[in-house]
């Protein structure tokens, strides 16, 4: 991935999110998780790791993980993923429960 404009990286970003819930719902978690790290890779380094789409793409990460069987890790993503919700949008939030 180029890195170039944050603009461009995070439409980029955007994209490889689209990519993996077609994998996702594809079977192809292996690939969906891929797809969905590189995703987060970038929002962490142009948004930083405490931005609310860190959070979203956290949460895309943990459906992943679950639909792989894998539990306990989108347990640990999804409490990531509200850590950073209740910080930028506070703990009464909807969206931080």
């Amino acid at each position: 991935m180029s890195l170039g404009r944050p603009h461009a990286q995070l439409e980029s970003a955007a994209d490889r999110v689209a990519l993996a819930a077609i994998l996702d719902a594809s079977g192809r978690y292996e690939e969906a998780a891929a797809a969905l790290g590189d995703a987060l890779a970038v929002y962490e380094r142009v948004l930083g790791p405490q931005h609310y789409e860190v959070a979203g793409v956290l949460l895309d990460l943990a459906g992943v993980a679950e639909h792989a069987g894998e539990t306990e890790r989108a347990d640990a993503l999804r409490a990531r993923a509200q850590q950073i919700r209740r910080r930028v949008v506070g703990h009464t939030h909807r969206r931080s429960r």
